[in-house]
């Protein structure tokens, strides 16, 4: 009996590391997607700096937010090189993931930040005298945003970190009790 809950316990593990790849992966588009759209189109060619005319408060949103894009596009890369990995088994994978949750704390000034630039781009957005209001306003409806507004697009890094917890915690009520250890998600 145990032998069956092990393996019926490896295969959930196997599950969830599968769908976390694939949510990783859409989650690392969407960002790719509204840096391209809305911050890179802000800067001064091939440099950091912003253009004039780009409020402070949502250059810096811009700026974690690619900090937060590359530290996906890393976790997206350690899940793909896990899959060719035959050797690594599930434990090994939860390991190299956990080297990943201390970087998570990069979030922590955007999060601070969000609700201040949320509201600065609404208001931005609905003045018809600012300049990157107009610039928000053309972005959002070309056929990339898919209907997004980029108020939205800036909170889907918060409902991200939100998955983790229950990606990052035993998901079966049968794994917790049989596995006790450092190994599992």
């Amino acid at each position: 009996m145990l032998q069956v809950q092990r393996g019926e316990s490896n295969i959930r593990r196997q599950e969830i590391l599968w769908e976390l790849r694939e949510t990783e992966a859409t989650f690392v588009h969407r960002l790719t997607c509204i840096v391209r759209l809305f911050a890179l189109p802000l800067r001064v060619q091939d440099s950091k700096t912003w253009i004039s005319g780009v409020p402070s408060g949502i250059a810096r949103l811009f700026d974690w937010l690619e900090d937060i894009l590359n530290l996906h596009t890393q976790i997206l890369s350690a899940l793909q090189s896990m899959d060719s990995d035959q050797h690594l088994g599930v434990e090994g994978r939860a390991e190299a993931l956990r080297e990943f949750v201390p970087r998570l704390e990069i979030y922590q000034p955007y999060m601070v930040r969000l609700a201040e630039g949320v509201e600065l781009v609404r208001a931005l957005v609905a003045d018809r005298d600012s300049d990157f209001g107009e610039f928000v306003r053309l972005q959002e409806a070309t056929s990339d945003c898919k209907g997004w507004s980029l108020d939205r697009f800036l909170v889907e890094p918060v409902n991200r970190i939100a998955v983790y917890p229950g990606v990052f915690e035993v998901r079966s009520v049968v794994a917790r009790t049989v596995f006790r250890n450092n190994a599992f998600l």
